[in-house]
């Protein structure tokens, strides 16, 4: 849009949200090492010149240079353009996990800090070209459901888990269950050979969660992919997906 052109009609845009974002590397390998080794993001497709790994449901593109990229060139948040890039975190325990985890791989970060406008916390740090990331607190109710599930296999003690009075249950090792007293005592039966647990991913779509974990049990670890359904902040719909055969060939 040209300088001193009308602006008064709307566009009226729709959109659900950010497909994906699309930044330049100086050096594609090392943005590789970072994005994927350092901070554990999934790598969706990589290409010659292009990597695209996923932050939840959010594709980022990483593209390395090209020939009119100059040499030496380094992200600066005050040239026009992009500022930085946030993430939303919707677990303060994560959130203080993640700055531990960036001190212990030496990549350079603020710590733990309170945004002074909005007054929520956050961690900001950049990778190797200088590009600014945030990690930001941003509550998703879903989520927080499914973390107090999570969160009550780790303590043993679902009482506080936010079921619908109607939850359904479903796993390899269980035909469905409905209701909180059955899926609640399902569960209660597993607790024995549940050691610990720890999420790797959340990824929200709607109603729906999909979480990836690492469940540690007297069997071993167990990788676990788990679809839940929220709706109003109760848990509808809770159906894990895992290698059933460390559990049945111990029983065997």
């Amino acid at each position: 849009m040209a300088d001193g052109e009308d602006m008064t009609m709307s566009i009226a845009l729709q959109t659900p949200g950010v497909h994906h974002i699309a930044l330049r590397s100086s050096d594609l390998e090392r943005s590789r090492r970072f994005y994927a080794d350092a901070l554990g993001l999934p790598l969706a497709l990589q290409l010659p010149n292009l990597l695209i790994f996923l932050a939840g449901s959010t594709a980022v593109a990483v593209r390395g240079p090209e020939a009119d990229t100059p040499k030496g060139d380094r992200f600066s948040p005050f040239r026009v353009g992009l500022d930085h890039v946030a993430l939303a975190c919707s677990h303060e325990e994560e959130l203080e996990r993640v700055a531990g985890a960036l001190a212990r791989a030496d990549v350079p970060s603020t710590g733990v800090r309170t945004d002074e406008i909005l007054g929520k916390r956050y961690v900001a740090f950049k990778d190797p070209d200088g590009i600014a990331w945030e990690l930001y607190m941003a509550a998703n109710p879903a989520v927080q459901a499914v973390e107090s599930y999570l969160d009550a296999l780790r303590r043993k003690d679902l009482s506080r888990v936010p079921f619908a009075p109607s939850v359904s249950f479903e796993s390899p090792l269980s035909p469905r269950v409905v209701g909180v007293k059955a899926v609640s005592e399902f569960l209660t039966g597993m607790f024995p050979v549940i050691k610990d647990l720890r999420v790797r991913q959340h990824i929200v779509e709607n109603e729906y969660v999909a979480t990836r974990f690492d469940l540690d049990t007297t069997f071993g670890v167990i990788p676990v992919f788990d679809c839940f359904r929220v709706a109003n902040g109760l848990i509808q719909e809770v159906r894990p997906f895992y290698d059933p055969r460390p559990i049945t060939d111990a029983a065997a």
